[in-house]
């Protein structure tokens, strides 16, 4: 909290993540659809070896997209284990609209400070984080997986889609932007840790 820009909790922060991974590949699996999520734990490191790991490199250039490049690999795993059952219905519909909200609001706000290729490709990323969100939600309503796993499917959907909200305000609002704010930084990684955790138990289950 107090030093989120110090290597040493990157290190920390990065670690986290390896070691889920880890446990995720160790784990035995019986279904096609823990193998696609264990794979998208694979792009998670992958994507915060750029995001996290790097910055204890202090470089010049900015690594940030290949960072989300990972993460848009990864939510497509997640969609696709996601999609057993699809089917459109009034849940999903209503599930539908407070993601869409936040998300074009975040979007509206942070559009005047986004420009060219980013804007787009922020856009692009942002669509496939919603549609995550809503399937992953939407997996309550579907019958595929059990009541218990669906609820933490969503529930581990959700916080990824707070978190990312999260890391967007921080990298392009110009009143956080370039800048390390501890509150900011810590409700990232209070959503972001828990989302993908939860999809480790899923995972052991």
């Amino acid at each position: 909290h107090l030093y989120p820009a110090a290597d040493m909790v990157q290190y920390l922060r990065y670690t986290v993540m390896i070691t889920l991974f880890l446990s995720v590949t160790s784990m035995s699996k019986k279904y096609q659809e823990q193998r696609i999520m264990a794979i998208a734990f694979f792009f998670v490191v992958i994507a915060d070896f750029f995001l996290v790991f790097s910055t204890t490199w202090h470089l010049s250039i900015d690594l940030s997209p290949l960072g989300g490049m990972g993460f848009l690999l990864a939510y497509l795993c997640l969609i696709a284990a996601y999609q057993r059952n699809f089917r459109i219905g009034w849940p999903e519909v209503l599930s539908a609209i407070p993601i869409a909200l936040i998300f074009f609001w975040v979007f509206l706000i942070l559009k005047p400070y986004v420009q060219g290729p980013m804007l787009i490709g922020a856009l692009l990323f942002g669509i496939v984080l919603c549609y995550m969100t809503w399937t992953a939600v939407s997996t309550v309503y579907r019958g595929y997986y059990s009541p218990k796993i669906a609820r933490l499917l969503a529930l581990s959907g959700s916080l990824m889609f707070i978190s990312d909200m999260g890391v967007a305000i921080s990298m392009f609002h110009p009143d956080y932007a370039g800048v390390f704010v501890p509150w900011l930084k810590n409700f990232v990684w209070a959503t972001y840790v828990p989302g993908w955790t939860l999809l480790a138990l899923v995972i052991s289950d």
